[in-house]
C-alpha cells in the first residue's frame, strides 16, 4: 500500500490540472471505490468545475474544485494516480478519469481497495477535518507517542506504528526503516521500552518520515541508498549498518523485516 511520501507524490502528478476545467467525466460501471457514492451525481458534479487546490494527509488526498466540491481519494492497496494526453483511452482498471482541455487526469485502481468520496459545501467534509495531527506539523510531539505507548501496553511496537489513528501515513516499510534505526525488535511491547528508548523512537519516526518526504515524496524515487528500504525485501538482505543477514516474519499480521544484531528483543 502507498505510505505518506508516495501519496504525496501521487497526488502531485495531477498538479498539471490545477486550475482547469473538468470537460466530461469518466467513471467505471462497477468499480467498488465508489462505495455507496452516487455515481452519476458524481458526474454532474465535477464536470464544468475547475480543479482549484490539493492536498494529502496521510495516506489520503484531498482535491478541492470549484463550486464547493470536494474529492477525497485513497490508493488502497494498488491505486495510482496518472495524467494522460487529452486524447486517452480509458482501461480496464480506471476507476475515474477527468477530462480536461489539454489533458486526463486518471485515478487508476487494479484491486479496487482504494475510495472515492464526494462532498459539497463550504467547508472540508468531516472526515478530512476530524483527523490526527500530521507527522509533518509540529502539532505531531512526543506526547502522541507517549498516549500510544501508554494505551496500548500489550501491542507489539510494528502494530502500533501502523494505527492511522496516531501514526497517519506509517505504512510497512516506513514503520520497518523507523524500528531499524531505533534498534527496537518489530515485537518488542511498550513497557519493554526506557525513557531514552522513547525519545530515540520519536526522533527517528520524524527522522524517517522527513527523509521520506524529501526524496521519495518530492522525486517519487526511492529513499537513500544507506537506508534498510533497500535491503529489506532481498534475497539474501543484509542490515546496513553489521553486514548480518536480515529476519523477515509476520509480526502483529504484517510482514516485518529487521536485523538481529541491532534489534534485540527484549533489551
Amino acid at each position: 500500500m502507498p505510505e505518506l511520501a508516495e501519496v504525496a507524490y501521487a497526488c502531485s502528478l495531477w498538479h498539471g490540472g490545477l486550475g482547469k476545467k473538468v470537460k466530461t467525466v469518466h467513471l467505471h460501471p462497477t468499480s467498488r471505490v465508489f462505495r455507496d457514492e452516487d455515481r452519476d451525481q458524481f458526474r454532474v458534479n465535477l464536470t464544468g468545475k475547475a480543479l482549484k487546490r490539493s492536498e494529502t494527509h496521510g495516506k489520503q488526498m484531498l482535491f478541492t474544485f470549484s463550486g464547493g466540491y470536494w474529492l477525497g481519494l485513497h490508493l488502497g492497496m494498488t491505486g495510482w494516480l496518472h495524467s494522460e494526453e487529452v486524447d486517452y483511452s480509458p482501461q480496464k482498471h480506471d476507476a475515474l478519469v477527468l477530462f480536461q482541455a489539454k489533458q486526463a487526469l486518471v485515478f487508476r485502481d487494479p484491486r479496487q481497495f482504494g475510495r472515492l468520496r464526494m462532498h459539497q459545501g463550504k467547508h472540508p467534509p468531516e472526515w478530512w477535518s476530524e483527523r490526527p495531527a500530521s507527522m509533518l506539523d509540529e502539532a505531531f510531539t512526543f506526547e502522541i507517542l507517549a498516549k500510544a505507548l501508554n494505551r496500548h501496553a500489550k501491542r507489539p511496537l510494528k502494530a502500533l506504528l501502523l494505527d492511522q489513528r496516531y501514526f497517519p501515513g506509517m505504512g510497512n516499510w516506513m514503520a520497518d526503516e523507523v524500528l531499524w534505526r531505533s534498534n527496537l525488535h518489530p515485537n518488542c511491547r511498550p513497557p519493554m521500552m526506557g525513557a531514552k528508548e522513547k525519545k530515540k523512537l520519536f526522533q527517528q519516526i520524524l527522522f524517517v518520515v522527513r527523509g521520506a518526504m524529501k526524496s521519495v515524496g518530492t522525486k517519487g524515487g526511492d529513499p537513500p541508498t544507506k537506508w534498510l528500504f533497500h535491503q529489506r525485501w532481498k534475497d539474501g538482505g543484509t542490515c546496513p549498518k553489521s553486514g548480518v543477514a536480515l529476519i523477515r516474519e509476520e509480526i502483529g499480521g504484517r510482514t516485518s523485516c529487521w536485523s538481529p544484531a541491532l534489534q534485540k528483543l527484549g533489551k
